[in-house]
């Protein structure tokens, strides 16, 4: 018979099945059940995951592990004496070493480097591959111009859990006589703006802003200088070099030798020392931070997030970030655990503070990559925060949960503009030293310093190749 002939006649059975048999709802309901069922008992083997210090993947893996009783993750961690441990840098270059060799580990947590190094070699699976073929998976549950961000010559090669970037506010006192726009604040701006404060002559003369330190932006400014699909890099450019020039211009009792700089920030609705003493402050876009945009502050702007010189809206993603190396021999279960940690976990009920606290915490308090989780968690610690701070301060709403709806609508649309992900911990390293002796010890001008940068950088890129 016909193999199109034979499908077509399967096809009018099982419609004629479901037109005179009246398919129930509990029916459907059931055969679900039975094929999550199978799929759970499908599931088996054992499943080595490498991280530094991504504590809360622990949690995940132990829930997995009860939902898929035949699967074993071990966790692989570096181990920490008491005299001497390994250091992110030692971790990072043996992890290099053992993806390259093809020994490591079947989910690797690659938060703080740089995956473009494996990218080009096909050391790492494309993860893309496994969300096109796997039906459970869809991308518009996520932030997905997170993934776009992080693509490689169009592939991706590693999964965020969640991600954070930062805000600031302006001090209204100090800045009320400038009249200028705050809606977007870069490095040019904000130093800009203190320049123009202090031209008033107050006095005392106010800071610019609790823990900045001469290198603050690098991480906002630095990814513009290289591209990693060339192998280019611009450091030893005349906007580079005014880059570092102006930086230096900024004050900060921190050195690298004392480490030691100014903690004070927002919090519990406590901002007088915007009053005078500082013209800026940051905060991060966290669950537990979020919170003061529901408070009615009287002394700072209404929080922006920060942005690049060029106009990029950066993201950081130094926690959890796992990739799965092709050398695994358990793709498609590490793709599973992969999957389960991300996807959407239904969320306790606030008024249980202990499991709600535990649930936010499961994300680092950071912004989650599945839409819902994001909503469930910011949502969770603001209520909890409102809960605990009662009317010790002021809020913007009479009853302050409820501005919460609006107020995520507005996260939730600075998260959709993320576009590019801060510079890696893993250039930090190579380049930390360089700027050091230009901004703290003096040993270098602007000039000389790009030029370093720019070679270090670009042999750097060249080995990556």
């Amino acid at each position: 018979m016909n193999r199109n002939l034979k499908k077509s006649i399967v096809s009018i059975l099982l419609a004629s099945v479901f037109v005179f048999s009246g398919c129930s709802n509990q029916e459907s309901d059931e055969y679900k059940k039975a094929e999550e069922s199978s799929k759970v008992e499908a599931l088996s083997g054992t499943l080595t995951v490498s991280t530094y210090y991504d504590a809360v993947i622990m949690n995940h893996a132990q829930d997995f592990m009860a939902l898929h009783p035949n699967v074993k993750i071990e966790m692989e961690v570096p181990e920490m004496g008491e005299w001497d441990s390994e250091n992110l840098e030692q971790y990072g270059v043996r992890t290099a070493i053992e993806i390259m060799s093809g020994n490591g580990a079947d989910l690797i947590d690659l938060s703080h480097f740089s995956a473009y190094r494996y990218a080009g070699s096909e050391l790492l699976c494309n993860l893309y591959d496994f969300m096109d073929s796997d039906p459970d998976f869809d991308k518009a549950d996520y932030y997905a111009n997170i993934f776009t961000a992080k693509e490689i010559d169009g592939a991706l090669y590693t999964m965020p859990f969640y991600f954070t970037y930062d805000m600031m506010v302006v001090s209204r006192p100090l800045t009320e006589r400038l009249y200028t726009n705050y809606d977007a604040l870069d490095y040019e701006a904000i130093l800009d703006i203190y320049e123009s404060v202090l031209s008033l002559g107050l006095s005392p003369e106010p800071r610019i802003l609790p823990g900045i330190v001469k290198e603050y932006f690098f991480g906002y400014e630095f990814p513009a200088y290289y591209d990693t699909s060339t192998g280019e890099a611009w450091f030893d450019s005349a906007k580079f070099v005014e880059y570092l020039e102006k930086t230096n211009t900024i004050i900060t009792p921190y050195d690298p030798v004392n480490m030691e700089w100014d903690k004070t920030r927002i919090a519990q609705g406590n901002d007088n020392f915007m009053k005078s003493d500082y013209v800026f402050c940051g905060l991060d876009v966290t669950a537990i931070d979020v919170y003061n945009l529901l408070a009615n502050y009287a002394n700072i702007s209404t929080p922006v997030p920060i942005v690049s010189s060029g106009g990029d809206a950066m993201f950081q993603t130094m926690q959890a970030e796992y990739g799965i190396p092709t050398s695994s021999s358990n793709k498609e279960l590490a793709w599973e655990f992969l999957k389960f940690c991300v996807e959407e976990k239904s969320p306790p009920d606030s008024s249980d503070r202990e499991k709600a606290q535990e649930y936010v915490m499961n994300y680092h308090t950071w912004v989650p990559i599945n839409i819902k989780n994001f909503y469930h968690s910011f949502r969770l610690q603001c209520e909890l925060d409102i809960d605990m701070f009662g009317d010790s301060f002021q809020w913007k709403e009479q009853s302050p949960k409820d501005g919460i709806d609006e107020m995520l609508a507005l996260v939730h649309e600075w998260n959709l503009k993320r576009n590019r992900a801060e510079s890696e911990t893993e250039l930090w390293f190579l380049i930390h030293s360089d700027l050091e002796n230009y901004y703290y010890y003096n040993l270098a001008t602007a000039e000389e310093t790009a030029s370093i940068i720019q070679s270090r950088v670009a042999a750097y890129l060249g080995e990556q190749r």
